[in-house]
């Protein structure tokens, strides 16, 4: 009894650091892009991007909070209501992050049809697969360990090992997103800025998916859950609110350039415009200098 207790005293320790540290880095990173997130996003149309960013960037700061006081405080009612509670919370920020991820690399590839239907036939085999390993998944058991009073809380003892294949559906459709993204860098000049944003980009994506093969490996090593999965959670909206401001900032760049463009070839057209139709300053209002 001694022995169990001191493991989920140790777990429990383990779990709270990961907690107390996800929701540092999401409040530290949450004020370093406040002004990214005025300048990209609060003047924006209101359509299903921004709902889904307003998701990606705030239910983590509900979650967070939440999932603490699910460990430590003295719950109301019982463990499992809470616990389901907290996956629809865990499950939509994610999901949320996957879309942006999705309408990001549609948007980066010009909108082709292909590239969207491909990704969403991906995410939705994807969702499909947890969906179905979870109909089948045993439900989280929990601790029946006397607790001391100070732990009134919920501790899970055991987590389906079926959900690692929902982190392993996550980790490849990441990869393909990497991939997709990683293609389109090439078709930019190295000394521009869009092409130093989208290596930023690309950066951003790798952590993500390495936060999901992180995930896919605890778990099938047989740990009882996954003690980052908060972390995983902030990083995924961490990143995917950096991966829409980056998106905003290259189109806006791509706008800047192509009016630069668009100027540069009107000034051409003038200058090379015909003497017969310029009008000389010795001439009258009707005139046409023809002379030179």
């Amino acid at each position: 009894m001694t022995d169990s207790l001191v493991a989920v005293a140790f777990n429990l320790k383990t779990q709270l650091y990961l907690e107390f540290s996800a929701l540092a880095l999401l409040t530290f990173d949450y004020f370093l892009t406040f002004n990214a997130e005025i300048t990209w996003t609060w003047d924006s149309s209101r359509n299903a991007v921004h709902v889904l960013f307003l998701l990606v960037r705030y239910v983590p700061f509900v979650l967070i909070p939440t999932y603490i006081y699910y460990v430590l405080g003295n719950v109301v009612g019982n463990c499992s209501s809470w616990s389901e509670g907290l996956s629809w919370m865990i499950i939509i920020t994610i999901l949320a992050a996957e879309l942006l991820l999705l309408i990001r690399t549609w948007v980066l590839w010009g909108k082709k049809r292909i590239v969207l239907i491909g990704l969403i036939v991906l995410i939705v085999a994807c969702a499909a697969e947890s969906a179905v390993v979870s109909v089948f998944a045993v439900e989280s058991t929990f601790s029946n360990i006397p607790l001391p009073p100070s732990l009134a809380g919920c501790f899970e003892s055991y987590q389906p090992a079926t959900s690692v294949w929902t982190f392993f559906g996550l980790a490849v459709f990441e990869l393909v997103i990497l991939i997709l993204t990683i293609s389109q860098l090439f078709h930019h000049d190295r000394k521009s800025r869009i092409y130093r944003m989208m290596r930023n980009d690309i950066v951003y994506v790798l952590c993500i998916l390495g936060m999901s093969v992180i995930g896919t490996i605890i778990i099938k090593v047989g740990y009882y859950q996954d003690p980052a999965l908060s972390l995983q959670v902030v990083i995924h909206s961490v990143l995917a609110s950096r991966l829409l401001f980056s998106l905003r900032a290259i189109m806006h760049q791509q706008h800047i350039m192509s009016a630069s463009v668009s100027v540069a070839q009107s000034s051409y057209d003038v200058e090379m415009l015909p003497m017969a139709f310029v009008e000389g300053p010795g001439a009258s209002s009707g005139a046409i200098n023809v002379a030179s």
